[in-house]
């Protein structure tokens, strides 16, 4: 969507839009479940430090996805699970079991066989704004699933995720307003604001299924699970933007999604 579509859009206002889209969605859920909104207590740390984490991954990975190609940003990013387990480790005292150390080998191999094989093809891929953008967003979504678990173990996942998500709507809101505000006006246009408005349901569901999903499960499985869209999105960029190399980077997909799978089997 965000490639197709969003591609003038600056990733800062992207993720203002995405991030108030989502915390007026969870807003609605409490005003018509009438389940109380817990207050963040201990987990202010939790909420704050995920949030600048947070910033941090969308933009990284808005700037891939609109100005690269999503069929090595999915590989790329699927990544992820692997920067979870010792954040994980702190936090929560987990490790994934001996077949799940399979699927984060599958993992990498998946990233290995996306470049081409050797250490000089791997330097190359890295060498792409797309593709290390989405390196780094991994890394930070890795602490990112850590932090959220902690603080959605303690608050419970829609108490945490409106506060989370509100203090990233608020930050970055008043940045794009005060650093970009023709852009911030650009973004109310019919188009873009359907464009936003889309991305941040569809944002906003997949990071309150997640963070669900994490108060059950070790981080690294959740975030492995949740990465096997690589495969679509290698799909979706072939299809839709007749990106090239479709075998190699389906390959990377394919084994990015296998780990994911060793991964559940092995929780």
């Amino acid at each position: 969507m965000l490639k197709g579509r969003a591609q003038a859009i600056p990733p800062l206002v992207i993720v203002a839009w995405n991030q108030s889209v989502a915390v007026s969605g969870w807003l609605v859920f409490f005003a018509i479940s009438g389940r109380p909104l817990g207050t963040p207590g201990r987990a202010w740390p939790a909420v704050l430090v995920g949030a600048l984490l947070v910033i941090g991954m969308n933009l990284l990975l808005a700037r891939a996805s609109t100005r690269g190609d999503i069929s090595i940003v999915g590989p790329v990013f699927a990544l992820s699970p692997i920067f979870t387990v010792l954040p994980d480790a702190l936090l929560s005292g987990t490790l994934p079991r001996a077949l799940g150390w399979l699927g984060l080998a599958l993992s990498v191999a998946g990233t290995v066989s996306l470049s081409g094989g050797g250490v000089r093809q791997l330097r190359a891929l890295f060498a792409r704004r797309d593709a290390l953008d989405a390196l780094g967003a991994a890394v930070l979504l890795g602490m990112v699933a850590a932090v959220d678990r902690w603080g959605a173990m303690v608050m419970g996942p829609p108490s945490y995720l409106v506060f989370s998500h509100g203090v990233i709507a608020l930050s970055t809101g008043a940045l794009a307003l005060v650093t970009m505000p023709a852009a911030m006006a650009a973004s109310l246009r019919p188009r873009n604001l359907v464009t936003l408005i889309s991305h941040g349901l569809l944002g906003g569901a997949g990071t309150g299924m997640q963070t669900t999903a994490l108060t059950a499960a070790p981080a690294a499985y959740v975030n492995a699970i949740r990465r096997m869209s690589a495969l679509i999105a290698v799909i979706l960029g072939a299809a839709l933007f007749r990106e090239p190399d479709l075998r190699r980077r389906l390959t990377a997909a394919a084994l990015a999604c296998a780990g994911a799978a060793c991964l559940l089997l092995a929780h």
